[in-house]
């Protein structure tokens, strides 16, 4: 399965109810009255500042074939970078950093060097304004508790940093 953006007025199928860019605008709406300093970023992706992370929202679509195609909403907020890959580090990923209701903690490593990052998705067709608040205050709020708790004991650097 490939994200592959605005998708859904590209590949004839199912109608939904909003596409990307309508479901894109009606999110950044939600995220304005939770802050009304929400920026749009040049790739489309929303970002609102909270303590030391932020929280970024992304809308795409997902094809699961020829004429099926789904919206996505990812909501993600950075944890630490510049973290030194470990064992120990590695070890705590895999076996706690699924263990939230909302979300998992995700790392992206490069040549020995990682990013950590608190990440939830959520299926953008039938999604409620409740349920999406619900999530980015979720998301933010355990990224932004995991950063000294993980920076403590794994090194890195903040987001804010």
């Amino acid at each position: 399965m490939t994200l592959i953006p605005n998708l859904v007025e590209q590949i004839p199928g199912r109608v939904l109810e909003l596409g990307v860019e309508e479901l894109r605008e009606s999110l950044r709406e939600i995220l304005f009255n939770l802050d009304s300093a929400v920026e749009d970023l040049p790739d489309g992706t929303m970002r609102i500042a909270y303590n030391n992370t932020a929280v970024f929202v992304d809308v795409g679509a997902q094809a699961l074939g020829e004429s099926i195609v789904r919206t996505l909403v990812t909501i993600a907020s950075p944890v630490l970078r510049e973290v030194v890959i470990s064992s120990p580090l590695c070890e705590w990923i895999a076996t706690n950093g699924w263990r939230y209701v909302f979300g998992h903690v995700t790392l992206d490593a490069f040549m020995g060097i990682g990013e950590i990052e608190f990440q939830h998705r959520l299926l953008g067709e039938h999604l409620e304004a409740d349920e999406f608040e619900a999530s980015v205050l979720a998301v933010v709020g355990t990224a932004d508790q995991l950063v000294e708790t993980l920076q403590a004991r794994f090194g890195g650097l903040r987001y804010t940093d």
